[in-house]
């Protein structure tokens, strides 16, 4: 017998249902309620620090993995929402129980799987630890906003311009209450502000990326800033004072905002919380309407008014760019595969419109972001003409795929097997031959009888009519027996000239890749290539 225990706990804990004090009462329910418990094979299946929000838990997925290997008679845990507080993750666990005849075991709740009611309680337990997790997370929502209430830093990564400085205040039954808010650090300060001023200025982030450059200033780690660093830096609600300008182009967005109007003020800076969300291990951004403003105990370095304006510059960049994204999803094939030999990816970009206003197919170039955003200091490597960089590519490639495949001996192999088939009739064409055959057998037969007869007209009769009947099935089922002849001939020519003419696409490749569309092509492309590195000299290109 093959016993699977599972126990989880979403944080480290020695008390209560930690997942040892899990795992000890489940044995002890096994002892004294499966019978020949004593010499099962027990599996003790722990995840320490994951939450039930899902099922990427490495345990868990190594028991999933042993249940397809091994079967388990049993499961047992501690409570259902230890296996998980998402009803269609756990609905999926039951029904792969169900399929192995694995019986489920709750200490806890005592299910009995095995009978309708308890799979419907089962399912009902299930949408109670959902909505418990989701009512969790509701909590630490609202518990997020009280402390950004009081204008506290929560943690993460220190943004430019300040440092973190720690508060301690003692409360009234003596116990000491820590907490840590931003201070202004006047040296990166500056930095910011004269980030803020070029964008204003030049409308430009790598613009702004080569003054900061020029000028020899760095991030934290000593990197030149990107475009999308100095992104993050001009759209961060860190650096706006909690002025009424601010108030109200945040509370436009729907932001959750922890003042009044009222309140708004220059004296303070303003703090943001929620903009990202990491569900499923994915940091992706959030909708505004998602996002807590509060103002912090900080002092604002841009004011309301510019942090405003510098928002809206981005968001019309964002709606006029005529920079890679267009050209990558129309014209360019290598996007995503070429790299520099510096590291970064190139990427796509068009000529002026004027320099190829005649030609039918518009011209642009590979670039190096990096050497644009350095002003060629840290790269110098050139562009190089993607229309043509592309086209080479390609008949390289092709040649290759011809090379690698050997198309005219899989055809000649193809065409062989056709012509080697033997002609087995099915089985209707053998059922019409049986018919026939027996029909001849009784029409002899009655024959047989009639020359044996003493000529009475009446049993002449019969016999002439029952002959005239096995004679029309025979004309019948020969017929057809004809027209699946027919048919089966017409079908191997078919067959026969649908690989001639796959044999004749096969061998003429680049007619098919040139109908392909610019996605299928770039598909085609990262299928035989791994990696192309361009050095401004010659290109070099790893194949799969």
């Amino acid at each position: 017998m093959l016993i699977a225990i599972y126990s989880r706990k979403s944080r480290w804990s020695a008390r209560g249902e930690s997942v040892e004090n899990q795992v000890r009462m489940c044995m002890e329910y096994i002892s004294a309620n499966i019978p020949g418990s004593a010499e099962a094979k027990i599996f003790v299946y722990e995840d320490e620090g994951f939450s039930g929000k899902n099922t990427k838990r490495p345990r868990f997925q190594q028991m999933m993995e042993d249940m397809r290997k091994n079967h388990f008679q049993y499961l047992v845990c501690y409570r259902l929402d230890r296996l998980g507080r998402n009803i269609a993750d756990l609905a999926l666990l039951i029904d792969k129980l169900n399929r192995e005849n694995t019986e489920f075991i709750s200490i806890r709740e005592r299910f009995d799987t095995t009978t309708p009611m308890g799979k419907a309680m089962l399912y009902f337990s299930g949408v109670l630890a959902q909505m418990e997790r989701e009512q969790i997370a509701e909590r630490v929502r609202d518990n997020m906003a009280m402390l950004a209430r009081d204008g506290r830093w929560l943690g993460g990564n220190t943004p430019l311009g300040f440092t973190v400085r720690e508060e301690k205040k003692v409360l009234e039954d003596g116990k000491i209450k820590k907490s840590c808010c931003l201070q202004i650090e006047e040296r990166e300060a500056e930095v910011v502000k004269q980030i803020f001023a070029a964008y204003l200025e030049s409308h430009s982030l790598t613009a702004v990326a080569g003054e900061l450059l020029e000028k020899g200033l760095y991030t934290r780690r000593g990197k030149a800033y990107t475009a999308q660093g100095l992104r993050d830096i001009l759209t961060n609600p860190v650096y706006c004072t909690a002025d009424e300008t601010a108030w109200e182009y945040f509370d436009g967005l729907g932001c959750r905002l922890c003042m009044e109007k009222e309140e708004a003020g220059p004296d303070r800076g303003l703090i943001g919380y929620g903009k990202t969300t990491s569900a499923d291990y994915k940091n992706e951004s959030c909708q505004p309407k998602q996002w807590i403003i509060a103002p912090g105990k900080h002092e604002g370095i841009i004011s309301g008014k510019d942090f405003v304006k510098v928002q809206k510059i981005l968001e019309g960049n964002k709606k006029t760019d005529p920079g890679s994204v267009k050209v990558r999803n129309r014209i360019s094939l290598l996007a995503g595969l070429l790299y520099c030999s510096c590291g970064h990816k190139m990427r796509p970009k068009y000529y002026r419109p004027l320099r190829d206003a005649l030609e039918k197919e518009r011209k642009f170039s590979y670039r190096c972001p990096y050497r644009d955003a350095t002003r060629q200091m840290l790269c110098q490597n050139p562009p190089v003409p993607g229309n043509v960089l592309d086209e080479q590519v390609c008949r390289l490639l092709l040649e290759q795929t011809k090379k690698r495949f050997q198309t005219e001996t899989l055809l000649d192999c193809a065409l062989k097997r056709i012509e080697r088939r033997k002609k087995v009739p099915v089985s209707e064409t053998a059922f019409f031959r049986l018919q026939i055959s027996r029909n001849r057998e009784k029409i002899r037969n009655l024959l047989s009888a009639l020359e044996h007869s003493r000529g009475e007209k009446a049993f002449i009769r019969q016999v002439e009519e029952e002959i005239g009947k096995l004679e029309a099935e025979c004309e019948k089922a020969e017929k057809e027996i004809r027209k699946r002849e027919k048919d089966r001939t017409g079908n191997r020519e078919i067959r026969r000239k649908e690989i001639w003419n796959l044999g004749e696409t096969l061998l003429s490749f680049e007619r098919l890749f040139a109908s392909m569309t610019v996605e299928e092509k770039r598909e085609y492309l990262a299928v035989r290539a791994e990696r192309l590195e361009w050095n401004g000299s010659f290109l070099e290109i790893w194949l799969r």
